[in-house]
């Protein structure tokens, strides 16, 4: 279910691409303008990952679109990290880590989600999500789950 949208970044990096990066458009500026600047004065090729959420197509209000940024950052759905030269950085991580229900919710698409019946899709989405964040802090050097 989270394959169409997360982009394999260890895949990426394995390509010795010298700069890779993770941000959200609109939840953190101070990150999305340092790894762009980093971006931009790379001699060789880049892979920038923004996420830039459509309100339309997302199904919610377009005043939540920073609100949709930081739940998924905050629920570890989309880390906010780098990869510089081969060496993985983790650029924020979440004081408290939120249940991707907190996401999820906030959004119309998902809203057959959380009909009843439909518990056990919450739970697969958060042990992938969970599954994904410690790979994530293994490959930072950060150790396991938070």
């Amino acid at each position: 279910m989270l394959g169409t949208i997360e982009i394999r970044w260890h895949v990426i990096a394995a390509h010795n691409i010298p700069y890779v990066a993770q941000t959200t458009f609109i939840s953190n500026f101070k990150d999305l303008h340092e790894k762009a600047e980093k971006a931009i004065y790379k001699s060789k090729a880049v892979f920038f990952n923004i996420m830039a959420p459509c309100p339309r197509g997302w199904r919610y209000p377009a005043e939540e679109l920073m609100k949709i940024c930081v739940l998924a950052v905050e629920t570890c759905f989309w880390p906010l990290f780098e990869i510089e030269d081969g060496k993985w950085k983790l650029t924020y991580k979440p004081n408290k880590k939120l249940p991707i229900e907190e996401f999820l919710k906030s959004q119309g698409r998902f809203k057959h989600l959380f009909k009843k019946g439909n518990e056990m899709w919450i739970r697969e989405i958060q042990n992938e999500v969970d599954r994904r964040w410690d790979e994530l802090l293994i490959r930072c050097g950060k150790g396991g789950t938070v």
